[in-house]
């Protein structure tokens, strides 16, 4: 599927009428997105989590499972700089592109993929991104958004049709650059339900 032809939720943002111009962009129907009664399948309270990553030189990757908005703090300072609320690669020299690997909530079949660019991230956004995913830890990554034009300051959100169930994620971001958050939001399948119950009952609960 092209990218052309996947439902977009992404709008122009409103006039700025007041409060904080960066959380101003297009709001939700009267009944809320299609997919806002779905969990995200990335929240690391749910037990999502960081497998790898090729590069997080500005901002660390786990940033993008944080399930609250991002944050700017003008005062928070590191040792490689500004400290930011996302995650955000160096600039390349090279050919190639950046990414990073994410083990989902347990086996679920994701509907919709949102990649937020807001708060900081003007002037330093990815240009383009593709999702992908596979069920275990092994075997070959299959498509599940393909590479994508974003644009700065901008929630991007796409529905997805027929996709396969996945435990794992890789989000590829081109060339470089920034991404404040990651939404999959979707469901678990009967196996990942099983699993996950089993997980909880391990750890006590």
């Amino acid at each position: 599927m092209a990218s052309a032809d996947l439902p977009r939720l992404t709008g122009d943002a409103a006039p700025y009428g007041g409060g904080d111009p960066y959380a101003d962009y297009r709001a939700p129907g009267p009944s809320g997105f299609p997919f806002s009664h779905l969990p995200d399948l990335a929240d690391r309270r749910l037990g999502a989590g960081v497998t790898a990553a090729n590069d997080e030189f500005f901002a660390e990757c786990a940033n993008l499972l944080k399930p609250e908005p991002a944050h700017f703090a003008p005062e928070a300072f590191g040792p490689r700089g500004k400290i930011m609320d996302g995650w955000e690669t160096r600039r390349r020299r090279a050919t190639g592109n950046d990414w990073v690997r994410y083990r989902l909530t347990g086996q679920a079949v994701i509907r919709a993929v949102e990649i937020d660019e807001t708060n900081y991230l003007k002037g330093k956004s990815a240009g383009w991104a593709a999702l992908y995913g596979r069920d275990g830890e092994r075997g070959d990554w299959g498509e599940l958004l393909p590479r994508t034009r974003l644009q700065p300051d901008t929630v991007h959100r796409f529905l997805l049709a027929d996709a396969p169930a996945v435990t794992h994620v890789r989000l590829d971001i081109f060339p470089d650059g920034g991404i404040a958050r990651l939404r999959l939001h979707g469901a678990l399948t009967g196996e990942g339900e099983r699993r996950l119950t089993a997980r909880y009952q391990e750890l006590g609960g």
